[in-house]
């Protein structure tokens, strides 16, 4: 059982928990676009989130005056800033192409992409969005589509990368698959916890194939999106092999740990105490590093 002091948002104070295991499940925020492709500038330029509370509604009204759809994929992901892919773009936006589809079979849609990504049985749906006519068209990162105002509509200008032919359309509406980003909190947890983030901003497990969902912290477990960009089914199957993992320690009176011990290497040591805090087992103290300190002063001396 581990004690540390946890401050309580709002009111200024802490208060000291103890735990014998923690699963960290504080799942991911989606990126909001900042301007791209006219997003807050124009009406007719959603989210596929934003898209989807629309085509969730019964009243079909959304849908009407607009015949033309135009997706673009990979806003703010697979870039300098954010290298990885958010995993659920492709498979979102095809969900609501067909969606549109069955609510307006005579709509077209248009789905700018760099890389379709629609994995396992998900490819079932990118098959039946093509045999539906949703039109494919392949962009790629130095060649990005631009959107523009042109009277009541909006239009795109991308360069197929197929063809190799630069296409103009027109659209009633165009809809962003935006990226999954890291929990603004993740930094602050990172800390508290003394667990590493990847270099995305995600927590980083122990070993991907040997220690799945385990941090190198022992107790400390990670899950869902607060791991990486996954679907609805990774999630809960990764919440029920980290809920197994955490219920191996609450049954268990007594754990034996791995035999670990953090020694001061002498000759490599400059003495800057910067390996006291992050010390897993807290086996390096100050207390070694004054006597070092000291020790060190006298050999100069003599």
């Amino acid at each position: 059982m581990a004690t540390f002091r946890l401050p309580l948002t709002g009111k200024g104070e802490q208060v000291s928990l103890e735990h014998d295991a923690i699963i960290v499940a504080t799942g991911a925020e989606e990126y909001e676009p900042q301007g791209e492709y006219l997003y807050g500038l124009n009406k007719n330029v959603l989210t596929q989130t934003e898209l989807e509370k629309h085509l969730a509604e019964e009243d079909t009204s959304f849908l009407d005056n607009r015949e033309i759809f135009m997706m673009i994929q990979c806003v703010d992901v697979r870039n300098e800033d954010n290298s990885y892919c958010a995993r659920l773009c492709c498979q979102q936006a095809i969900k609501n192409a067909l969606i549109i589809k069955e609510k307006k079979p005579q709509a077209q849609i248009f789905i700018l992409y760099r890389d379709i990504r629609t994995y396992g049985l998900s490819e079932s749906a990118y098959t039946r969005a093509r045999e539906n006519g949703v039109v494919f068209i392949r962009y790629t990162e130095n060649e990005k589509p631009e959107v523009r105002e042109t009277g009541a509509v909006l239009e795109i200008k991308v360069k197929d990368a197929t063809l190799d032919n630069e296409l103009t359309l027109a659209s009633d509406m165009v809809i962003l698959s935006t990226g999954i980003v890291p929990g603004k909190g993740n930094q602050e947890i990172s800390k508290l916890l003394k667990i590493s983030l990847s270099k995305d901003g995600f927590f980083l497990e122990r070993h991907l194939k040997l220690f799945p969902g385990e941090c190198a912290t022992p107790g400390i477990y990670i899950c869902g999106l607060a791991h990486f960009p996954k679907t609805a089914g990774e999630t809960i199957t990764t919440a029920t092999a980290t809920s197994v993992n955490a219920f191996k320690i609450l049954c268990n009176e007594e754990i034996e740990l791995e035999a670990k011990a953090s020694t001061i290497i002498e000759e490599n040591c400059d003495v800057c105490a910067y390996c006291v805090e992050p010390c897993p087992n807290d086996t390096i103290t100050l207390l070694e590093y004054i006597y070092l300190y000291i020790s060190n002063f006298y050999k100069k001396k003599s």
